[in-house]
């Protein structure tokens, strides 16, 4: 089984690291991913209340070559570029004036959607393509012991009519491939607040203070490590923890890790070859995993 993938501009940047453990876990699983080609960026987050119509365009742009490559499904690591091409595809085939105002931009590019193609969270595709039992039969390093929580942000569930996959108030595709590694999943409260990461150019004090109260959320619940979906909240909860906390003057941290980093590991795979980071690899040493 094959995907047409769009990584993103973080997954091919910064959260690298996401990408890669993403393409091993599928190439376990025996499922191609073959890369959109000349991918744009989707201008998830901000270009929709700036350029509404220049944001539809963008987004069917990628969609369109999604088309020509013979695919339907576009599968992305991260929750805003998903976020992004659905509610894009949503207000092009639900709104009219949108729509008539977008093929008028398009007009004349090479933009040809022909609505066939829709973009979906890896999640949803190793939850219900590949299903919970064929992940299990691939665990070569079972999780035991370790305490997961199981993180989901606020772009892969919401709103629940542009998402669709699950509910926005009770999900459970997360917990779902948690426990297929061996590990217990962890709720908290704070599971579906956004991690800071969008204000971090406006109002970073702010964008700083929400990745705070997420992570202590989670470490409120003795969670060991927490387990997200998306690549930009790796930047905020991951790449951003000591700065965070650093601001709040607390001893602890709660190591945030890609859901696809953590199959990786209960598929065998070293936490060198996951490009996971220093915090994690010492909780996962110290629960004895590695």
């Amino acid at each position: 089984m094959s995907y047409a993938y769009y990584p993103g501009c973080a997954t091919h940047g910064l959260s690298k690291d996401v990408d890669v453990a993403t393409r091993k876990v599928f190439e376990t699983l025996g499922l191609k991913l073959e890369e959109v080609k000349d991918w744009n960026c989707c201008g998830g987050g901000f270009l929709d209340e700036y350029d509404e119509i220049g944001h539809i365009a963008l987004n069917l742009r990628n969609l369109s070559i999604v088309e020509k490559m013979g695919q339907t499904k576009m599968v992305t690591p991260c929750s805003v570029c998903l976020h992004s091409h659905r509610l894009a595809t949503f207000k092009y085939k639900e709104n009219k004036d949108l729509r008539k105002e977008a093929e008028k931009r398009m007009k004349g590019t090479s933009i040809n959607y022909q609505g066939k193609a829709t973009a979906e969270h890896i999640v949803w595709v190793l939850v219900r393509d590949v299903g919970v039992e064929k992940i299990k039969e691939k665990v070569k390093r079972p999780l035991t012991g370790l305490r997961v929580a199981s993180y989901y942000g606020c772009q892969m569930l919401r709103p629940e009519e542009i998402m669709g996959f699950e509910s926005a108030y009770k999900p459970h595709s997360m917990e779902d491939l948690i426990a297929a590694t061996g590990a217990t999943p962890v709720p908290f409260v704070m599971n579906k607040a956004c991690c800071g990461f969008p204000l971090m150019g406006s109002n970073p004090k702010v964008g700083i203070k929400l990745a705070f109260n997420v992570l202590k959320s989670a470490k409120d619940q003795q969670a060991d490590i927490m387990v997200h979906p998306c690549s930009l909240c790796h930047l905020q909860l991951d790449s951003l923890q000591t700065r965070i906390m650093s601001e709040f003057n607390v001893n602890w941290t709660m190591p945030a890790i890609y859901i696809t980093q953590l199959l990786g590991l209960a598929f065998g795979f070293s936490p060198e070859e996951l490009g996971l980071g220093k915090y994690a690899t010492e909780v996962l040493r110290t629960k004895g995993v590695i």
